[in-house]
């Protein structure tokens, strides 16, 4: 599970863990959201629903074998980890936690130049939004490692990858 603010690198890191892990699954909340529901309106119920979407594709994919990948996850909510731990463990795996780090200047920057650029699919991703998930984040619980997300992609996706072998044994 990738999570972090929104313009933390979750999903660039994503991409680079898929391409290093064979088989690898993606699950991105923003492209199911986007699914489901555009055009979006950004409720907490379209929040949940996607969410249990998500948590239904890793227990599809995960009864098959294969490594998903949570991508697009803040952590404002415990109880989210908590449940994606919860369908991991039911499919008889693991779950790893890594969190996406970058300064909160960084994260609002980022933010902001994709909603200028119209970059990004979630039509609500902006500096005003960071600010809302960062005054509301929560700890995840349990052991998760920090990558920092400012620096080189692939010491960043060496580090995520040696993580998640680390716990897989």
């Amino acid at each position: 599970m990738l999570g972090g603010l929104p313009g933390s690198g979750k999903s660039v890191l994503a991409a680079a863990l898929a391409d290093r892990l064979p088989g690898a699954r993606v699950v991105d909340k923003d492209q199911v959201r986007h699914s489901l529901f555009a055009p979006c309106d950004y409720s907490s119920a379209e929040r949940d629903v996607t969410f249990s979407a998500m948590l239904d594709a890793a227990s599809y994919h995960l009864g098959r074998a294969r490594v998903v990948i949570f991508d697009g996850l803040t952590f404002s909510r415990a109880s989210e980890v908590e449940a994606a731990e919860a369908v991991a463990a039911e499919a008889g795996g693991f779950s790893a936690v890594i969190v996406c780090d970058v300064p909160l200047g960084v994260a609002i920057e980022r933010c902001d130049a994709d909603a200028a650029a119209g970059r990004h699919l979630a039509g609500n991703r902006d500096g005003d939004l960071v600010r809302r998930v960062a005054a509301g984040m929560e700890e995840p619980p349990g052991a998760y490692l920090t990558v920092d997300m400012t620096g080189d992609l692939g010491t960043a996706a060496a580090q995520a990858l040696a993580y998640v072998q680390d716990l897989a044994g």
